[in-house]
């Protein structure tokens, strides 16, 4: 990897005056050539965390000012860095649109306004208010998931001294993931570039991960860059669902080293442009025995001969790929309510965007660990998000494969269809379905889907139903509560799950049949405004595998802000790096 290193040292070196140069011409415009004026003034109003004057309860009042003096808020001069326009250009309503945007992507605040303000001679004046969210936290996850657990203890600084600096320490222990990692990561390295480190340890080893990254910039740049380095051991876990009579997990480590360089350029307009990039990735799989095997407690395990399930999916292999990635995006954006949470306001991206990559390996970088790969590879992904009055309808689909001289291998698939149904006769309601499938063929890495879980059905426990290839409905009828709405939001949610998974070629994999549950919760945010919504669930099983009901507490996971995928399916993916990541 020294090479890879040495390579993404002199990419740094080079980008420093490329990133510096932010967005646009540094000289000042011509005002005979402004038909549209010129910004002559930007005033920024960064706003603490909770507002004294948004309620009329004296006590609650006094309790928000003092929290706000525990708080040191985004500093006006790293907002203003964000922007895509100063004073002294020419005024550009797109640039603004874009600019919001880029804002509201930090989680630590949120932006209220963007507005223009004539000037009163001729040019444009323009206010910008943010509010922003607790930077230090100390959060503890509980979840109650096949039992009571405190899944995440994470204590963290995402805004340090107002300059957008995120600095973390993290412990999350979810079955047979248990990880303790420190974070340092920055929006504003060289000029608008984002890099970040992070190392820590796993219940089988040690990790580390390096980034830096030139993104695109909203819709409005046109070169983007990319390098990063990650070294990680880890378990993949093969639920047995009663085929070992000994286990109910097998616990295969995998050691991943993986490097990145890559780069794109953008062609078109903004919101209607064609993606070109040229990606040269490094990648080491090997498998350090022995495998382990656990009854439930990932703390208790016992080693294990490989069982013969396995054998087809034991591997190892080391690869030096190049690849060719083209794309295009046609999106606009729109402005929503309530969509993903309860009243959060979010901009949407509406449109299309498609994808292909095409890859060849190279005879260099070859490593004794793990025999070298001779293959093509291939990957797309198409998503469609349209708007059918006040609901939204999303789609996207995604396959990779690679090539080799017996034919086609590691086929993996994924596709979703998910409608968020709103009208003006259900004030506060909507009505919302997805419908997943997820399927892998020919698998020469680890691969297991599984139908039951919080992201499954969800009165099956975890690993309930391995297979291979799996189809699954949700439908839910999310309500918002009128009250209250000065401190938090609250509301209720009805729903049902349908699903089957088939065995196909996964280890310990079953032939399902349908499987169906419905039930109903509550959703909670705090404070009033946030997108991160806990929701608790009481699902009750209808037929099929009976047994009794199952409460959940967790995160609201369907958010399209978020993306939709299988995240049983993502872990095998072989190849990270196409049009769309730029």
């Amino acid at each position: 990897m020294s090479c890879f290193a040495g390579m993404g040292l002199a990419v740094l070196a080079w980008a420093a005056p490329v990133s510096g140069q932010d967005n646009g011409n540094t000289d000042p415009p011509d005002e005979e050539l402004c038909t549209s004026g010129i910004i002559t003034a930007i005033d920024v109003d960064s706003r603490s965390v909770y507002d004294p004057e948004s309620t009329r309860i004296a006590p609650l009042a006094w309790t928000y000012s003092l929290l706000n003096l525990l708080h040191v808020n985004t500093n006006q001069a790293f907002i203003r860095r964000e922007l895509l326009f100063k004073e002294g250009d020419c005024f550009d309503p797109f640039l603004l649109t874009e600019s919001y945007r880029l804002l509201d992507q930090y989680g630590f605040m949120m932006v209220e306004d963007i507005e223009d303000y004539d000037d009163g001679a001729g040019g444009h004046r323009i206010n910008v208010a943010t509010r922003d969210e607790w930077s230090t936290k100390i959060d503890i996850g509980p979840a109650y998931d096949d039992g009571l657990h405190i899944e995440r203890f994470q204590v963290t600084e995402e805004n340090f001294l107002g300059n957008g600096v995120f600095a973390e320490f993290t412990h999350y222990a979810r079955r047979e993931t248990r990880t303790q990692s420190f974070g340092l990561r920055t929006p504003r390295f060289f000029g608008r570039s984002d890099a970040g480190i992070a190392a820590g340890t796993s219940r089988p080893g040690r990790f580390i991960d390096q980034y830096w990254r030139y993104p695109f910039l909203g819709e409005a740049s046109r070169v983007s860059i990319r390098e990063g380095y990650n070294y990680t051991t880890d378990f993949f876990a093969y639920g047995t669902d009663g085929a070992d009579s000994l286990f109910t997990q097998v616990l295969l480590p995998v050691r991943r080293q993986q490097a990145e360089l890559s780069g794109a350029y953008r062609f078109g307009d903004p919101g209607a442009s064609v993606i070109l990039g040229a990606s040269l990735t490094r990648d080491v799989v090997t498998f350090p025995l022995p495998i382990e095997g656990t009854a439930g407690d990932f703390d208790v395990r016992a080693y294990l001969a490989v069982p013969a399930g396995l054998l087809g999916q034991l591997r190892p292999y080391s690869a030096t790929r190049v690849a060719l990635h083209l794309g295009t995006r046609r999106i606009r954006y729109a402005e929503y309510v309530g969509l993903d949470a309860l009243r959060e306001t979010t901009l949407t991206g509406l449109g299309i965007y498609a994808g292909a990559s095409v890859g060849r390996t190279l005879p260099i970088f070859e490593a004794s660990r793990a025999p070298a790969e001779d293959d093509w590879y291939t990957r797309a992904h198409v998503s469609i998000t349209q708007p059918i009055g006040s609901s939204i309808i999303h789609s996207g689909w995604a396959i990779e494969a690679r090539h080799i001289a017996a034919g086609w291998r590691d086929v993996l698939a994924e596709g979703e269809f998910v409608a968020f149904g709103r009208a003006g006769w259900l004030p506060g309601q909507t009505l919302f379905f997805r419908a997943s499938t997820a399927g892998g063929w020919e698998t020469t890495l680890p691969y297991q889907l599984s139908l039951g879980g919080r992201e499954g059905v969800r009165s099956l426990p975890e690993d309930r139903f391995p297979g291979g290839r799996m189809l699954r409905f949700v439908a839910e009828d999310r309500i918002v509560l009128p009250w209250p709405t000065d401190t938090a939001d609250l509301g209720l949610t009805f729903f049902g799950d349908l699903g089957r998974v088939w065995a196909a070629e996964a280890p310990y994999g079953v032939n399902s049949g349908w499987q169906a549950a419905a039930g109903f919760g509550l959703r909670i945010g705090l404070p009033n405004g946030t997108r991160n919504v806990w929701r608790t669930d009481l699902a009750f099983p209808i037929g099929g595998a009976g047994g009794g009901p199952v409460f959940r507490v967790n995160l609201e996971l369907n958010k399209l802000r978020s993306g939709f995928q299988t995240p049983e399916a993502a872990r095998s993916h072989r190849f990270r790096v196409g049009a769309e990541t730029f």
